[in-house]
């Protein structure tokens, strides 16, 4: 089938994706509305840049699911629709039954509920054409979700399918087709032509026609973006004209920034110009002592702050820090070890700073004077201090302080001790002050004064954490530093010195000229750019809209869609669906019309065109409404053929304005259909409903007449018989019996005005009954209310069986009038009335109908 090549197709799109929504809706509508090409032109926007892609966007772009489409794997035949809710005014507790085989015609008056039937069945199965909105009961404060209970079988086995409006397309439902109007022109094309286009061709024209809107709409919606933001003149050369000459929808913001001033290179345009006129006005000597004389200038303040960086600096910083924690960790160690040796003595102090220079001291005494005693003293020698002879247990403490003061722990601690020490003083050597470099600081502020600022605050930073490391106990807090305005001192220190390298003669002079006279020509260039940069930017922000715009008209092109057309022509489908298209026309009266294929690859369109046979005219000059919608029909009915489906097949009023010869072509093909597969049809068309059961009844197919009526507020009751008016003599006399027990019922339970209010409707029915057996039994259809004609060929009937008697006149005559006396609509002067029969009588005038009607039967068999 050509729909399962455009689905694979389109499946496999690698770009233009929002195509596949395009088709999706071309699928379910048929003909693509004004609010439908609105969104696919949103959608088309939001793939292409052009709009923020929202929370459906991806659902969009979805893979084509086309539910019904593909292959029939088995016939679907629909049974029954039931347990209907939230459906107009429908009941909610009846069942519309239909039967497995032939024609079913449900008939109904309008209001009855038929077209609420439809509906769900438009929206349940599959219809080629816009798929009516279900609203609940304008009348009812229950709102909700539309839903029913539909009955199928599938293979002699029946399933019930719980559905809702909301539910995705289920797939067995949407084998069944629905033929309606809005169906009838999905089939026929938009050209000013009647042209038949197979499913496949249908769904690419509408993308096609939907691609035409979303170029149009881009064209227009692009125009505004055509014209260029005004952009200043640059000189050739310098990089702003280069950069707006490249201007593109893929310039980065970056490359703006780039080339726009910043606020210190705006301030040193002037500056540049006050070099430029030194340049020119002095001689190089001149200028080699002044920028020599400039930077010796900034040298002793760069020194002063470049020194305490060194001192105060974080390397620096870290080494202090890491010199105090050494010293801090030894002298614990070395705490643990005078402990022991102090242990157990009286005296306080022992092993402090104080007592170790006093045990130096009368080490170097003993040493120096007694060099043939000990030190410390042994057991039994001299105390060198109190002269006292050494005991034992003093000797050991003696010995332990010695041991202590010899301990690996306490040098080590004495030496971190020493190297912190070290440090401390030397920054308590440090000055700060900035009174020497005043002079130099005022001429730096009056050039760059934040400059100057950064140099006092880098100063006063240093002295801080000069003061916090110098504390008795140091204070390692991390203060910020900002180096930035040393940074520039040493910059111009450097700038400085190479001047005075580059101008060494006059050679060296001119070159300086030329560049500073083109660097400044370059930053003026860049201050013009600068001042238009949110111009620059709108033109960038132009381009991308441009680029976009062009992205989504390519998006448009139709040659893919040209090509899966061709390739639709190719595999044969053109062929099958001609042949049996061809076929279908013939059947429903198209004797004088050749159906011919048109093979052409022109935006993306193919179709079956018609011609007139050795006419000159085209087909559309000439072909009524009723041919048009054949030409749907034969369409409808011919895709079914080179499908081979056989699931079941509904008829929603498919003969709107037609005359009564396009209504009998209907009706006979419809009934004809009716022996290969379940139809079912619904109308409101009397006419119409008798022609197919005439039809039905030649074509020898299965018919049954069901009809819909109103009760009260509720629609939808659903009889399993057809309305009174088409039926016949038999089938009214059979609904008469059934009213008679309910009037008997009335009369004996003195129901007064029930009784009467059934006897004048019995006698209505019975009137209409004799109406019914005149023209079916005495006349034998020779004249029918419902008849296109008269039936001459049935006098010879009338004439040869029984012919008609004056006693037939007497018999009819007296029965109608009985029935004209007593029914509703017949106005009787008061004192003529004598009120209604008895319920014997009544019974009595049906019985003599009935006898009547049996003995004409005889007659006229």
């Amino acid at each position: 089938m050509s729909i399962e090549s455009v689905v694979g197709w389109a499946n496999n799109l690698k770009r233009n994706l929002w195509w596949r929504h395009a088709l999706r809706l071309a699928a379910e509508k048929g003909e693509l509305g004004g609010d439908d090409l609105r969104l696919l032109l949103n959608v088309a926007k939001m793939e292409c840049g052009l709009e923020e892609r929202d929370e459906s966007f991806e659902s969009y772009i979805a893979p084509l699911v086309l539910t019904g489409f593909g292959e029939e794997k088995y016939a679907v035949k629909l049974t029954s629709i039931s347990h209907v809710n939230n459906v107009s005014a429908l009941v909610s507790n009846a069942s519309l039954q239909f039967q497995d085989e032939g024609l079913t015609a449900v008939y109904g008056d309008n209001g009855s509920g038929k077209s609420s039937y439809a509906k769900i069945l438009k929206n349940a199965c599959l219809t080629r054409g816009s798929t009516p909105r279900i609203l609940p009961n304008i009348y009812s404060d229950q709102t909700g979700t539309a839903s029913a209970e539909i009955a199928i079988t599938i293979v002699d086995s029946r399933q019930n399918i719980a559905w809702e409006s909301t539910d995705a397309p289920h797939e067995d439902l949407k084998a069944i087709r629905i033929f309606d109007n809005t169906s009838a022109a999905h089939y026929i094309s938009d050209e000013d032509s009647i042209d038949y286009k197979p499913a496949g061709m249908k769904l690419l024209s509408q993308l096609m026609r939907t691609c035409e809107f979303v170029r149009s709409e881009s064209e227009r919606e692009k125009r505004p973006y055509l014209e260029a933001n005004p952009l200043p003149k640059f000189k050739p050369g310098g990089c702003a004209l280069a950069l707006v000459s490249s201007l593109s929808d893929k310039t980065e913001q970056q490359a703006i920034d780039a080339i726009c001033l910043s606020k210190e290179e705006e301030k040193s345009i002037p500056v540049l110009k006050e070099e430029l006129i030194k340049l020119k006005t002095s001689t190089p000597e001149q200028l080699r002592k002044s920028y020599r004389d400039n930077y010796k200038e900034l040298q002793p303040l760069f020194g002063h702050i470049n020194k305490l960086k060194g001192k105060l600096g974080q390397e620096r910083f870290d080494a202090i820090k890491s010199a105090y924690d050494d010293f801090k960790t030894k002298q614990g160690a070395a705490e643990i070890a005078r402990k022991q040796a102090i242990e157990g003595s009286d005296i306080s102090g022992i092993c402090s700073p104080e007592w170790r220079v006093m045990w130096a001291h009368v080490q170097k005494f003993v040493q120096a004077h007694n060099f043939a005693l000990a030190f410390p003293p042994a057991e039994g020698e001299p105390c060198p201090t109190c002269l006292q002879p050494i005991s034992e247990e003093s000797a050991e403490k003696l010995k332990s302080f010695n041991d202590y003061l010899q301990d690996k722990t306490q040098i080590e601690a004495n030496k971190a001790k020493r190297i912190f020490d070290t440090y401390i003083a030397d920054l308590k050597r440090l000055s700060f002050d900035l009174k020497p470099y005043e002079f130099i600081l005022g001429k730096i502020g009056d050039f760059k004064k934040e400059i100057a600022d950064g140099i006092k605050e880098l100063n006063s930073s240093f002295e801080i954490i000069r003061n916090n490391l110098i504390k008795e106990e140091p204070d390692f807090s991390q203060i910020k530093v900002e180096f930035n305005a040393l940074e520039w001192i040493g910059g111009q220190i450097v700038s400085l010195k190479l001047k005075e390298e580059s101008v060494k003669t006059n050679a060296d002079l001119e070159k300086q000229v030329a560049e500073l006279t083109n660097k400044i020509e370059e930053l003026e260039e860049r201050k013009i750019f600068t001042a238009s940069k949110q111009n620059v930017l709108k033109e960038i922000e132009r381009l991308k809209m441009v680029a976009l715009f062009g992205a989504l008209t390519q998006t448009c092109q139709s040659g893919t869609i040209t090509t899966q057309t061709s390739a639709i022509a190719k595999i044969g489908a053109i062929g099958n669906i001609e042949e049996a298209f061809h076929a279908e026309l013939q059947k429903l009266g198209f004797r004088n019309f050749n159906v011919s294929t048109e093979t052409r690859g022109s935006r993306g369109k193919q179709m079956l065109r018609f011609s007139l046979t050795d006419k000159t005219n085209g087909i559309v000059d000439v072909a009524s409404e009723g041919e048009q919608k054949c030409v749907a029909l034969a369409g409808f009915l011919a895709e079914l053929t080179v499908d081979e489906r056989k699931s079941a097949i509904i008829f929603d009023d498919p003969i709107n304005s037609l005359d009564h010869k396009w209504r009998r072509k209907f009706a006979e093909r419809i009934a004809e259909e009716a022996l290969h597969r379940q139809v079912i049809l619904f109308t409101h068309d009397m006419p119409f409903l008798i022609m197919l059961e005439e039809a039905t009844n030649r074509a020898k197919s299965k018919y049954n007449a069901i009809s819909i009526a109103k009760r009260g507020k509720l629609s939808g009751y659903p009889m399993a018989e057809p309305p009174w008016d088409v039926k016949s003599t038999a089938d009214r006399v059979k609904e008469l019996n059934l009213i008679m027990p309910e009037l008997k019922s009335h009369e004996d339970n003195d129901e007064v005005e029930a009784y009467e209010h059934m006897a004048r409707f019995t006698y209505n029915r019975m009137r209409e009954t004799w109406e019914r057996l005149v023209e079916e039994w005495l006349l034998k259809k020779v004249v029918e209310r419902f008849g296109r004609g008269v039936k001459t060929q049935s006098l010879r009937d009338v004439v040869h069986k029984g012919g008609i008697t004056a006693e037939d006149y007497d018999t009819i005559d007296a029965g109608m009038s009985k029935c004209s006396t007593f029914m509703y609509g017949h106005d009787q002067a008061p004192e003529l009335s004598d009120g209604v029969p008895n319920y014997a009588e009544v019974q009595g005038d049906l019985d003599a109908l009935k006898e009547y009607f049996k003995q004409l039967k005889k007659r006229r068999s």
